[in-house]
């Protein structure tokens, strides 16, 4: 009996003064059986579940490709509010349910609970609506109400000051314009038959006192700059002032614009232009030349009509619609409204995170629907188009055609001459039209669907795999469809060959000017401009997007054709900005710096000292940091590598033309 514990002592007598030690104890034990016994009858919302359950769906598509990352973030920034309303809605009608049961007298009444976790993911994923509209519409993430921002406090709260001005001064009809304007719009026509360039200034200023006001429309006066034949028209960033120019000039000259915050619109110019909307949209129209725009806002728009050259677009934003091209068209970023083509004489490449497609020429229309529906109707091939989770319709098309797709239908017309088609289709049918008087082998399969043919070929079955072999006419075209859990359709039908390709213009003249003072301006037939500067300096604006800048101090600075930029100031520093994220800086006095895309951070001091940080918070070996850094010195030598490349390149073509 020694080894149990001691009885517990003997109460006390039943007599005498009360302990008041006693009483707040007792008290305190029947608030806490009170406490438990309400929290054990509580009943949990049906919200928490439900939401796991949603969020579980949600990955599920977006990890089996059945839903696009990009267009579900772009969705859920339109509709976020929704969440709330549907959370409200069931606690509503659990509170209804609650009101009609009968309460049982001898217990205390019951109350559904949402709990700490289920309200952290609601107010989650409430905030997570507004950052992601936020992201597409260049960090204003209320795009229809107030944008907030260090630039808009004087907006918000001062007092609006509008005044207007005009400008003019010479400008030789073979000049290069160069415009920069960091708020506001930017409006250019090539309509001055007086070789002047002509400006019109609209100023906007907010402030609360009238001589701030006056001070900084002062300040907000273009100030033009010429070098050689290059023009620059430039305007200081004022916090609460914006500044819409409005500028015409004869229609020879070669334009290019960077606009901050603000819309770019150009029309009526017969030489290349190269214009940038960091936050606005850009409308081109009536330009004979090559373009080349860089869009850099997802909730901006691009518009392009009328464009005799190659056109170029890079970029992100949402609503693209490009007509009437006397040219090729090469576009590598992501829209996210509608895309909309229209009659484009030249060959069109098109890149993002989704599609890849290719094809010689568009005589009629291409649309791209936000809720992925691709249809094309009247194009030549050959055609080449890698993509997911569409449908695809493609109509009355020539040549040859290769389909990738899986997750979508896939509907295709050809049209005389009729070339290889060949159709790789994953979770979706295929329907394939040719003319009727086609001679053509066919390998068709499909797995989980069936097969049909208007061409009197018999189909083979083994299990639930189907195929079609044969031979129609004296063959000659090769038609392989390969499918899975859909049906295949091989039809016939009368369709008329598309009309022949209009000539196409002559290519506008090479120009090369050169200035007293040494400086030279030079245009090539493919929208190539190179201007150097009299104290050495020199731009080079080639083609897919090529920029380099060469200064006279020994600094450069390069942007590839897939957007990476590689900056080298006069000290020896290089600084590497990847489209990923990734960000290098190699100091001239021996320092390191790293950011990756996954979180990854290396500091390195010039006297050795290193901090790092890896995924997830966690510390980082010194192999892990040698390998990085030496992967990122690898890359910063190829980029240099193709920058010296895209130099020579051009030179060479100046060279030659001259």
């Amino acid at each position: 009996m020694s080894g149990y514990p001691p009885p517990y002592p003997p109460p006390g007598p039943p007599y005498g003064p009360p302990n008041p030690q006693d009483l707040k104890y007792q008290r305190r034990i029947l608030r806490d059986q009170y406490r438990y016994q309400r929290r054990a009858l509580r009943r949990r919302s049906i919200v928490g579940p439900i939401l796991v359950v949603l969020i579980g769906v949600i990955f599920l598509l977006i990890q089996t490709g059945h839903v696009g990352r990009g267009s579900f973030w772009m969705w859920y920034g339109q509709w976020w509010p929704l969440l709330l309303v549907a959370v409200g809605v069931i606690v509503l009608i659990e509170w209804a349910i609650d009101q009609r049961r009968t309460p049982n007298p001898q217990l205390p009444y019951a109350r559904r609970s949402l709990g700490g976790g289920v309200v952290f993911l609601v107010v989650l994923f409430a905030l997570a609506g507004p950052v992601s509209r936020g992201i597409q519409n260049g960090h204003r993430f209320f795009s229809h109400g107030l944008p907030f921002g260090p630039d808009n406090f004087d907006e918000l709260f001062g007092n609006k000051h509008e005044s207007d001005e005009s400008l003019s001064q010479a400008f030789p009809s073979d000049a290069v314009l160069n415009v920069d304007n960091p708020h506001g719009d930017v409006i250019i026509a090539g309509t001055s038959s007086d070789n002047q360039l002509h400006i019109d200034v609209h100023r906007q200023v907010y402030s609360r006192s009238d001589a701030d006001a006056e001070s900084k429309a002062r300040e907000l006066t273009p100030h033009i700059s010429s070098t050689g034949r290059l023009v620059s028209v430039t305007l200081p960033p004022l916090n609460g002032a914006i500044a819409d120019l409005t500028i015409t000039l004869p229609s020879a000259a070669s334009v290019t614009v960077t606009a901050n915050h603000g819309d770019i619109r150009l029309n009526s110019l017969n030489a290349p232009v190269t214009v940038t909307a960091n936050h606005g949209d850009i409308d081109l129209s009536s330009i004979k030349g090559a373009v080349v725009a860089h869009i850099n806002n997802g909730g901006s728009s691009l518009s392009a009509n009328n464009i005799t050259g190659t056109l170029s677009i890079e970029g992100h934003g949402q609503d693209l619609a490009v007509s009437n091209i006397d040219g090729t068209l090469n576009l590598s970023g992501d829209f996210y409204g509608a895309t909309h083509l229209e009659r484009i004489t030249g060959a069109i490449k098109y890149h993002t995170s989704r599609t890849d497609f290719q094809l010689a020429r568009l005589d009629g229309e291409m649309e791209i629907s936000p809720d992925a529906d691709l249809s094309i109707d009247k194009a030549v091939g050959p055609v080449v188009l890698t993509t997911r989770n569409r449908n695809i319709t493609f109509d009355r098309v020539s040549g040859d055609v290769s389909i990738s797709n899986r997750n979508g239908s896939v509907d295709l017309t050809s049209a005389p001459p009729l070339g290889n088609v060949t159709v790789q289709n994953r979770n979706g049918s295929v329907s394939l039209t040719l003319p009727d008087k086609s001679a053509f082998t066919v390998s068709a399969e499909t797995s989980g669907g069936d097969m049909e043919n208007d061409f009197n070929l018999a189909s083979q079955q083994d299990s639930n795999r189907k195929t079609l072999n044969g031979t129609v006419g004296k063959g000659g075209s090769l038609i392989r469809i390969n499918t899975s859990q859909g049906d295949v359709s091989v039809r016939k039908a009368s369709i008329a060959p598309l009309p022949a390709a209009p000539p196409r213009p002559p290519a506008p003249p090479a120009v090369s000017i050169k200035g007293e003072d040494g400086s030279s301006v030079y245009i090539g037939k493919d929208g190539v401009q190179i201007i150097d500067g009299a104290d050495g300096s020199s731009v080079i604006a080639g083609k897919d997007g090529v920029h380099i800048t060469d200064k006279a101090d020994g600094g450069s600075s390069y942007r590839s054709p897939n957007g990476t930029q590689l900056i080298e100031a006069a000290n020896g520093s290089k600084s590497l900005l990847s489209v990923d994220g990734t960000r290098y800086v190699e100091g001239a006095d021996g320092s390191k710096s790293y950011q990756g895309p996954d979180g990854t951070v290396i500091d390195i001091s010039a006297s050795g000292r290193r901090t790092t940080t890896g995924p997830a918070g966690r510390s980082l070996s010194d192999k892990e940091v040698t390998t990085i850094l030496s992967r990122m010195k690898d890359t910063v030598r190829r980029v240099e590598q193709q920058r010296d490349a895209e130099r020579k390149s051009n030179r060479a073509g100046k060279n030659n033309d001259e």
